[in-house]
């Protein structure tokens, strides 16, 4: 959720960690989709939704950092704005 390297410097740890199909891991990089603090997944103004769920499937066992998902969708917002969503 939160890129290794510059700029980002996010952490290689397990609750920095989604497991995507490779169409949603390129729509997560591309910023095309956020997720929301209830783990609603937000498809941007322009980007094709297509068979997404409405909501991020998560296994009880991992444990994904809410400040990782927020970075991300922050980083987002921050470079399109507000009013892509």
């Amino acid at each position: 959720m939160r890129p290794l390297g510059k700029p980002h410097k996010g952490p290689d740890v397990e609750p920095n960690v989604l497991c995507l199909c490779p169409n949603c891991h390129v729509r997560l990089d591309i910023g095309a989709i956020v997720i929301d603090d209830e783990w609603s997944i937000i498809v941007r103004a322009g980007a094709l939704g297509g068979n997404l769920r409405p909501k991020l499937k998560r296994h009880r066992k991992h444990k994904i950092h809410l400040d990782y998902i927020r970075y991300h969708r922050e980083w987002w917002l921050s470079r399109v704005g507000p009013d892509a969503e």
